[in-house]
């Protein structure tokens, strides 16, 4: 591998790891939120209704919650 291309490859290896952080410090973020408060940080008018949310966002939090208890 070059250096050019060495430099490259450790350059965008760096940038995924730096939005993986911001990815993950948001999901923590809206982890912190109420389901309610959640539901109106998510909604958007012509989207899914604010029921449809709550049911997804408990849903998802049930599922990560089993994931982790399992490890």
């Amino acid at each position: 591998m070059s250096a050019v291309s060495l430099d490259a490859h450790r350059a965008r290896n760096q940038a995924v790891r730096g939005a993986a952080r911001i990815w993950r410090a948001g999901c923590d973020a809206m982890d912190r939120l109420s389901v309610p408060d959640a539901v109106e940080a998510c909604y958007s008018p012509g989207g899914l209704d604010r029921a449809e949310l709550a049911a997804l966002i408990r849903a998802d939090r049930a599922d990560r919650a089993a994931h982790r208890a399992a490890a």
